[in-house]
């Protein structure tokens, strides 16, 4: 199932969660009128409308605001790898200023750290994001800057500035790796949901002589808030899912490294 869900496009997944919701509302809506008349339902109907009012304000403002901060962190995900793109590829034409033999085992090593991220690191789960094989490959990266002799003051001047690129690049590496592993907390998630059934909820209490153009209105809202909270889910989860960041920036440095 997983796999299906990466590899489908976000049109699919959010049709399969926003038309369950809007038949099931449909149904509830329905059973409702056939107990219940439209005219006992009218009497209500000013009550309820302020409160729906009061009710759909806050959840409007709580709702975007939230999606307002799963954009910002999603195109902080995505300049961090743009970032680590851009580093590695600095690292590797730097590289060339040292010794053949430092030369090629630095290059390699940047060649080895690239293709592991994009065939595999990129593709494992959250809960094996940091694994041993990771380490090794940065060890290798780093054990291949240690050798390089530094006794030619041009070749020391590069060395120190590599170096602090390097630096660079584990600082955005973690970045990504801390990206990939923060959501929104499940006090938050509780929040939305509940907030969701409760401003739909206060839509059953209307009862207007046509049903159909209520079923049609409920429909739209339904709808509409139901793929607003699977935006934010999906924003969310910014390496994971149909919109979900791929690796493009670090394909495209290893393909210019080939």
């Amino acid at each position: 199932m997983s796999l299906i869900y990466e590899s489908a496009s976000w049109i699919f997944t959010s049709l399969l969660i926003v038309i369950p919701a809007i038949c099931l509302s449909c149904g509830i809506l329905w059973l409702i009128r056939k107990r219940i008349p439209h005219t006992t339902l009218q009497k209500s109907h000013d009550v309820i409308g302020f409160t729906l009012g009061i009710v759909g304000v806050l959840y409007s403002v709580i709702l975007g605001f939230t999606v307002i901060n799963a954009q910002s962190r999603y195109n902080d995900a995505i300049q961090n790898i743009h970032s680590e793109a851009l580093t590695l590829s600095d690292l590797y034409r730097d590289a060339g200023i040292f010794p053949d033999a430092s030369r090629d085992q630095i290059r390699l090593s940047l060649r080895n750290y690239v293709e592991y991220v994009i065939k595999e690191e990129w593709w494992l789960p959250e809960q094996k994001s940091f694994e041993t094989k990771t380490k090794k490959i940065l060890e290798a990266l780093w054990e291949s800057y240690y050798q390089v002799d530094v006794s030619d003051a041009k070749v020391n001047v590069w060395y120190s500035v590599s170096i602090e690129k390097l630096n660079k690049l584990i600082e955005i590496r973690l970045a990504r790796k801390f990206s990939l592993v923060e959501h929104l907390g499940p006090m938050m998630w509780t929040l939305l949901i509940s907030g969701a059934i409760i401003t739909i909820g206060f839509l059953f209490f209307f009862g207007l002589e046509n049903f159909r153009s209520q079923l049609f209105m409920i429909a739209i809202i339904v709808g509409y808030l139901t793929f607003m909270l699977y935006l934010v889910y999906t924003l969310d989860h910014v390496f994971h899912g149909p919109g979900g960041i791929k690796p493009v920036a670090l394909e495209q440095v290893y393909e210019m490294w080939q």
